[in-house]
């Protein structure tokens, strides 16, 4: 057997003997509909409330898992079930998402977050690619259109910093940005889709990556300079650099763009050898770059969905440039994150929290900020990845 295989059926088993099977046993709510999100070490449902952006990364893993491993009845259903109940009950009067909602649909929370319609619109697009839905391939571009228009300002009139006051440019949102428009590529032109790629590209690499410090910073001012002086300009996010990289190098190498492969590649080493935590293993939640301590109570703790994008982003910097030093990373990273986040003996899934040392720090497998999107997205694609290592080992020690 290659080295990739046992990781291969590993991820598979995780995968569809555990993490799927978790939330279509626990979070599908048959009598109101949409799903349920915080959910108990057993599958105990502890709070109904439902929120959109949960709603939204439910609809697109399932329907998602249909697109990839095809059509399924039950993950069919558990899509729609998400579906029926955001076309309901999802949108404002004037078209922005609720951010949360009662059990039954009522709203409870404003559409304050651009977030929830992001997710959604993956959402819709990813079920209509399945269900050739006409109305929810027009809903995604509905949302697509609102992101856009409130992209400058994303909170609205709910926005708490002073008008004109210090600004700062985040990662996160040229990243999802870029990531709505490749999956919206069946359905936008070319044309749409290929500039903003290239304009979040370049964001990423003009302003947020400094070669010289060897740091990808997760906030910068809008000319890319770094402002030291308070805390959110020192504050570093290491998982989010790892799939921010990972999301980066796979549209790179999608258009042959080498250098900045391995660009990435290497900007992973630099996040990862930041990152770990050295005493007890793990990676940070957040750091700051000069060392002193965050705003952030949590950022000594280890989060669940840090390690599935950082196992991502390793094993696809692998895949593109056999480098043994992100191989070793894959396995290490895997090594702690089996061990520490895996439950499946105790219901399925992963827990999402723990402390330094390790261990949980709560019960929850699912909750208002962890839901079905960032581990089973990890363990899909990296089930796909290394079956196609695996694949290309055997031909290889077959010529």
């Amino acid at each position: 057997m290659n080295k990739f295989l046992s990781y291969q059926r590993l991820f598979s088993e995780e995968l569809f003997e555990s993490v799927v099977p978790f939330w279509l046993n626990h979070s599908i709510d048959s009598d109101y509909g949409g799903y349920f999100s915080c959910l108990e070490r057993d599958g105990t449902v502890f709070d109904t409330d439902k929120f959109a952006w949960m709603q939204g990364r439910e609809m697109w893993m399932f329907s998602t898992l249909c697109e990839q491993y095809g059509l399924k009845d039950e993950w069919m259903d558990a899509a729609r079930h998400g579906v029926s109940f955001m076309r309901k009950f999802g949108s404002s009067q004037n078209g922005d998402t609720f951010f949360a909602l009662e059990r039954s649909g009522k709203p409870l929370v404003h559409p304050y977050n651009i977030y929830s319609d992001c997710f959604l619109c993956m959402g819709y697009a990813a079920y209509s690619r399945i269900s050739g839905d006409t109305w929810a391939k027009e809903e995604a571009l509905r949302l697509y259109k609102k992101i856009n228009e409130r992209k400058d300002s994303p909170k609205g009139i709910w926005e708490k910093k002073v008008q004109g006051s210090r600004a700062f440019c985040a990662m996160s949102f040229p990243m999802i940005q870029m990531t709505i428009a490749r999956e919206l590529s069946g359905y936008l032109a070319d044309e749409i889709v290929e500039p903003i790629v290239q304009s979040t590209l370049d964001t990423f690499w003009n302003l947020h990556v400094d070669k010289e410090l060897k740091c990808v910073f997760e906030r910068v001012l809008p000319d890319g300079r770094k402002n030291f002086e308070v805390m959110e300009g020192r504050l570093l996010n290491p998982g989010h650099a790892l799939e921010t990289l990972w999301l980066i190098m796979d549209a790179a190498n999608s258009r042959g763009y080498t250098e900045m492969v391995n660009d990435c590649a290497e900007a992973m080493l630099w996040s990862i050898d930041s990152g770990w935590d050295k005493e007890y293993g793990g990676i940070f939640y957040y750091q700051d770059y000069m060392g002193y301590p965050t705003e952030k109570l949590e950022s000594s703790m280890k989060l669940w969905w840090v390690h599935a994008e950082a196992i991502l982003a390793m094993l696809l910097a692998y895949k593109l440039t056999k480098s043994e030093a992100h191989w070793e990373w894959f396995v290490k990273l895997c090594d702690y994150s089996f061990k520490h986040f895996s439950d499946k003996k105790n219901g399925g899934e992963w827990f999402g929290y723990l402390d330094r040392q390790g261990n949980p720090t709560s019960t929850l497998k699912g909750g208002k900020w962890k839901g079905f999107f960032h581990l089973p997205r990890a363990l899909m694609l990296g089930e796909q990845w290394l079956s196609e290592l695996s694949d290309e080992a055997d031909k290889k020690n077959n010529v």
